[in-house]
């Protein structure tokens, strides 16, 4: 035993992506202010397959891990002990002036955990100015090299009220960067904040589309100014709100990996660990449902109840 977590599996080179499976990954926004640690705790007793990790500070509860080398170690060796993979990394906003080289230290880390994406943003509409697009284009460009030689993708999430705000904004982005290595994650918040559909989704490259982060909202659309605070902090758990989940799932390649990023500040009041096996819950719950649209077919592999 190691770790009091059993008989471990050190096999992170699983493929993240099957025809009929769906990995499941505990995102670090559902369960923060909660610690590296405690995340992977939790993602590993609630059943998901993977985390995400959060290595680069973006919000003042953030902490900076890649300057605390005792922390490093310890979120490798519990991921050892608990056979978790690390689906992703994040968050990096990607602007003009964006020093690439500053990202390497947590890009060589995530490479040796595995892991295969890191998710980026642009930067704030009120920061974004067109004469410097073409910059922008060269750090993505540059960005997405030095991931291929890491074996991690970039991939890119639109919000609107970030400079690239919607699918067709990521997409256009992804054309003029004209390299292989970029992908787009599609939020399910924000692609309905953005005006975005699940068909929005059917005419993009499935190729693009490597995985997706799943919560729930209200069907209204909030004031502009509260957006970014309800993606922050207020949003539903699947199957909690009105958004149109099932035909997202439907419109997105079939055994995407699944990130589930809901930090739901009517839960606050739960544990790290009620939390985690709450969101878990309402996941299988979800693709239970699409399962029984889509004739049955397995689309759950790793939340159980436990």
């Amino acid at each position: 035993m190691k770790g009091g977590f059993g008989v471990v599996s050190l096999d992170r080179e699983i493929p993240f992506i099957n025809k009929t499976v769906n990995i499941l990954s505990l995102a670090p926004l559902s369960v923060l202010p909660a610690s590296h640690l405690v995340q992977i705790d939790a993602a590993h007793a609630a059943g998901f397959d993977a985390v995400g990790l959060r290595l680069q500070p973006g919000m003042p509860t953030d902490v900076d891990v890649m300057g605390n080398a005792t922390l490093l170690r310890d979120i490798e060796q519990r991921l050892d002990a608990t056979g978790l993979k690390v689906l992703d990394i994040e968050v990096f906003r990607v602007g003009p002036r964006t020093d690439i080289r500053s990202m390497l230290p947590a890009m060589e880390f995530a490479s040796r955990l595995g892991a295969k994406y890191m998710l980026c943003t642009s930067v704030l509409v009120a920061e974004h100015l067109a004469s410097e697009e073409p910059r922008t284009v060269e750090r993505f460009a540059e960005l997405c090299e030095a991931g291929a030689r890491l074996g991690i993708k970039p991939m890119l999430e639109f919000m609107i009220y970030r400079s690239i705000g919607t699918i067709e904004d990521a997409l256009r982005m992804v054309k003029l960067v004209k390299h292989p290595n970029l992908g787009i994650c599609v939020d399910a918040l924000h692609l309905s904040r953005s005006g975005g559909t699940p068909d929005s989704l059917r005419k993009v490259d499935p190729g693009l589309l490597c995985y997706a982060q799943i919560c729930d909202a209200p069907a209204a659309l909030p004031p502009a100014s509260q957006i970014p605070v309800e993606a922050r902090f207020h949003r539903l758990y699947p199957g909690e709100g009105s958004l149109p989940l099932l035909d997202l799932l439907d419109a997105l390649p079939p055994g995407i990996p699944l990130s589930l990023e809901a930090p739901a500040s009517h839960c606050e009041h739960l544990s790290t660990l009620q939390r985690a096996h709450a969101i878990a819950r309402c996941t299988r719950d979800l693709l239970q449902a699409q399962s029984t649209n889509s004739g049955g077919h397995a689309l759950s592999k790793g939340i159980s109840a436990r």
